[in-house]
């Protein structure tokens, strides 16, 4: 069974607007300045994202809802790469963080 002309090319509009939207996506989630939003593993301790922060050399900002969430700051230039390296899932730009908080700490 075939399928219509028609149908092909709406499939790969759909597609390439689905792609288009995940490269957006990725481009705003990089980041971008110091301060950043720390994902670490759901199924680690609820005291690990501030122990990956610690190793990293940053300072913890908030914590988020989740107890695998926080937002901290670091200014040295591979504190990214640190973070992963220290037991970071994910890293992503800070602004992200403001869904995910629930308490902001004093600097």
């Amino acid at each position: 069974m075939s399928v219509p002309p028609s149908r092909h090319r709406r499939l790969l509009l759909i597609g390439n607007i689905a792609a288009a939207l995940l490269v957006l996506i990725g481009i705003a989630a990089v980041p971008k300045g110091d301060r950043v939003l720390v994902l670490v593993g759901p199924w680690s301790d609820p005291q690990h994202v501030v122990a990956v922060v610690r190793a990293a050399g940053g300072t913890l900002v908030a914590t988020g809802r989740r107890p695998w969430i926080a937002v901290a700051d670091g200014a040295a230039p591979d504190f990214v790469s640190r973070l992963v390296s220290a037991g970071a899932v994910l890293v992503l730009d800070g602004g992200f963080g403001a869904a995910c908080l629930t308490r902001v700490f004093d600097r």
